[in-house]
């Protein structure tokens, strides 16, 4: 229904009769000096060349008018909404390369301002209403917020409502979304099409499990005709291109699978008319069954289609079943690592000023990089989410992981103010107070402190509770950073022995043979089992770090989070005779991400290759498994190409694990899973996409009585935790990361 008679879109009251433009735009046969003209949105948005780079509007911080269709309206977790504009069908600029939308920001209002003396105001008052299907003449200044070229409501005006209640998707070309392979012509793509409505076809398939960011979420999918998704098994996915099974085999640097998109949940939250509503939680190889529509948008460097209406889903199969971890069998062993993404508890710990939301924040001197301040969302929110969430891991850890023998754990939580209470038992029942803690005294002077970090204990005693195996925490306090995450360790003491450290030990003892060539700090003269090791960054490295990029550090030490070793000892059942088998475990969490902290990553590989070269120099057959979370890929795949400029003369590739494939004396067993089961050789999503973060390295004489490495598939592949929606597959999707699994032959392994 048509309200409002059809206007010449810059005719004021006394600008005459209009000519019609050949677009279908109407322009004045005579306008006033100060009269500004309308103009196409292409013309505020660019046109963008095949071979650009600069996707600034060419018309930034000028005052323009231009005309369009409201199509969708938007609402984020914040409260803060929006709505897209795009020009009829029929009345573009014609040029494939700009866009025709565009996004108009309005914080938490839901009208506009009307131009002074303009028809609109004459005829609506000070504001318009937003209203979807209303076609409008704005007047605003063309900005930009972090890339996003848009109209904001604190500088735009309605001048006219020339039509109301069109159907946008009529009035509008919502072409299929289609980007190419290449990621850098995708991204032209995206940018040609910035605040256009775009459709999210029906068959798409799902690439990743859901990302959550606070109450806002996102899915990444693939269109169902692109070849990679014609694939009939667990290769039906996006892999990055180093990987064998990406799109575009034997090449380890080729299109960055630009073929992927983002779909955001923007116009959900505003259909639903509630911030806190959620994309559907989808997970790999999930297949969209209806076609969903929405205006594209740029945020944090991703371009996403925000459909206005929620995802239908057809379940594909189950990323778990992907070579699951196989239970040990007799004469084996099973050694796991897991990131176990923040695993805080509840309460106050007296030695953290970050570990509680009434905390003021944790400063580090040395590196103001990892400065703590409120509000500390890693936190849970109730004992009673805390809880649920270890449930899951438990669950997890027994019937995923098979109960491993030993279990090196990353983001755990760096306190240990709390013990076993004495009346627990499997059976007790006694939730929080499963623990006696001392939240009040500080270091040595905490009545309860028991050599077990508190999250891993609470968590061992939850996997007893639950029917599962007997585990022992155990960790160093040291290995822990600022903000109070560290690893550690979980161990079975009926089959597995955390040995005496000697003092004479090349890691443990008293004056470990780490070979750095920098000061040692002064933790790793501690005689102890489990030890964190770690030293002073070279001074050629310190005169070049920076406070971001890829020359940022987290302080003047290699680790902010020390590297951790423990020595564990096997014990394999021989009637009339037992044979031993002891481990040195190196428990690892590099500074995160792949393309920025590059310098200080490479040292950080540098020292864990001194620390096993140590080990093994001590003694050639040294059983050595080093694992955790390396946050950076292994070779041939690197966050910078070849030639690709990483600061000033240098170049990719980064090669930042490059000490541990050439000085550390261990294996990648990554290699091992890209030859025996490659369609399973990832541990993370990002970016639709998966990668390998999550590593293990074995020294000789353990790699050769390995008989499987596998990563578990039960978190990545799963839509992360939304708040108020319960976990939509159980126990699958309680972390970030996926653990990994090595299964050894104890028989042969002992001696």
């Amino acid at each position: 229904m048509h309200s409002l008679r059809r206007r010449a879109r810059t005719a004021t009251a006394a600008a005459g009769l209009a000519a019609l433009g050949i677009t279908g735009l109407a322009f004045p046969q005579a306008a006033h000096a100060d009269e500004i003209p309308i103009i196409h949105i292409g013309e505020v948005q660019g046109s963008i060349g095949d071979d650009d780079t600069d996707f600034a509007s060419p018309l930034h911080n000028e005052t323009v008018r231009v005309q369009g269709v409201v199509t969708q309206l938007t609402l984020e977790g914040n409260g803060n909404s929006g709505f897209f504009v795009q020009e009829r069908a029929d009345a573009t600029d014609g040029d494939p390369n700009s866009s025709d939308g565009i996004f108009v920001y309005n914080g938490t209002f839901d009208s506009l301002r009307t131009a002074t003396g303009s028809p609109a105001a004459e005829e609506l008052g000070p504001r318009w209403t937003v209203a979807v299907g209303d076609e409008i003449v704005l007047e605003a200044k063309v900005g930009t917020y972090y890339g996003n070229v848009q109209f904001s409501g604190g500088s735009a005006y309605v001048y006219d409502v020339v039509d109301t209640g069109l159907d946008p998707l009529e009035a509008v070309e919502a072409a299929e979304v289609d980007p190419p392979d290449d990621a850098a012509d995708a991204e032209r793509y995206f940018r040609r099409h910035l605040g256009m409505q775009l459709t999210v076809p029906a068959d798409s398939v799902v690439t990743a499990g859901r990302d959550v960011f606070g109450t806002d979420g996102e899915v990444w999918a693939m269109r169902g005709d692109h070849e990679v998704a014609q694939r009939e098994d667990y290769s039906q996915r996006a892999y990055r291109d180093a990987h064998p099974l990406d799109n575009v085999p034997g090449e380890a640097f080729d299109d960055g699978n630009g073929y992927l998109f983002t779909i955001g949940s923007f116009g959900i939250k505003a259909t639903a008319g509630n911030a806190d509503a959620m994309i559907a939680p989808a997970k790999t190889y999930d297949v969209i069954t209806e076609a969903a529509t929405g205006g594209v948008y740029l945020t944090f460097g991703k371009y996403t289609v925000n459909v206005a209406e929620n995802l239908d889903l057809e379940s594909g199969p189950q990323p778990a079943e992907n070579h699951p971890v196989e239970p040990a069998g007799r004469g084996e062993a099973a050694i796991g690592s897991y990131n176990v993404e923040n695993l805080y508890d509840t309460r106050d710990n007296p030695n953290s000023e970050c570990d509680d939301l009434a905390d003021p924040g944790c400063v580090d001197p040395d590196d103001p990089e990892g400065n703590v301040d409120p509000p500390f969302d890693y936190v849970p929110a109730s004992y009673a989410e805390y809880e649920a969430r270890m449930g899951r891991m438990a669950a997890q850890i027994t019937g995923d992981l098979h109960s491993p023998d030993v279990l090196m754990v990353q983001e755990t939580e760096t306190q240990d103010v709390c013990e076993a209470n004495p009346e627990w038992t499997p059976d007790a029942d006694l939730g929080a107070d499963r623990l006696v803690c001392d939240l009040e005294n500080t270091g040595e002077a905490n009545a309860h402190a028991d050599g077990q970090p508190d999250s891993l204990q609470e968590l061992a005693l939850i996997i007893a509770e639950s029917g599962g195996a007997e585990y022992t925490a155990a960790g160093d306090l040291d290995a822990g950073d600022t903000r109070g995450i560290m690893t550690a360790f979980l161990y079975r003491a009926d089959d597995v022995e955390l040995l005496d450290a000697r003092r004479s030990d090349p890691v443990l003892g008293s004056d470990p043979e780490v070979d750095y060539g920098t000061e040692a700090d002064e933790i790793n003269a501690d005689v102890q089992n489990p030890k964190a090791l770690n030293a002073s960054l070279p001074e050629d490295v310190l005169e070049q770090c920076s406070g971001s990029g890829v020359f940022a550090c987290n302080g003047s030490d290699v680790f902010s989070r020390p590297a951790q070793v423990g020595l564990f000892r096997f014990t394999y059942e021989k009637p009339g005779r037992d044979k031993h088998a002891d481990v040195y475990l190196v428990d690892n969490h590099f500074s995160s991400g792949p393309d920025r902290r590059v310098l200080h990553r490479t040292e950080q590989a540098a020292y864990l290759a001194a620390i096993s070269d140590a080990i093994l120099s001590d003694d050639r057959r040294a059983k050595v498994l080093a694992a955790g979370d390396f946050n950076v890929f292994p070779r041939p795949d690197d966050p910078f190409a070849p030639g690709q400029t990483i600061a000033g003369d240098w170049v990719g590739p980064s090669d930042q694990l490059a000490p541990m494939y050439e000085d550390s004396g261990l294996s990648s067993l990554y290699d091992t899973m890209l030859d025996e089961h490659p369609a399973a050789a990832y541990s993370y999503t990002y970016m639709g996409q998966t990668q390998t973060l999550d590593q293990m390295w074995a020294s000789p004489w353990l790699q050769r009585r390995i008989e499987d490495v596998a990563s578990a598939h039960i978190n990545a592949d799963y839509p992360a935790d939304a708040p108020g929606e319960e976990p939509a597959y159980g126990a699958y999707g309680v972390s970030d990361h996926d653990p990994e699994v090595v299964t050894l032959d104890l028989k042969h392994l002992c001696r």
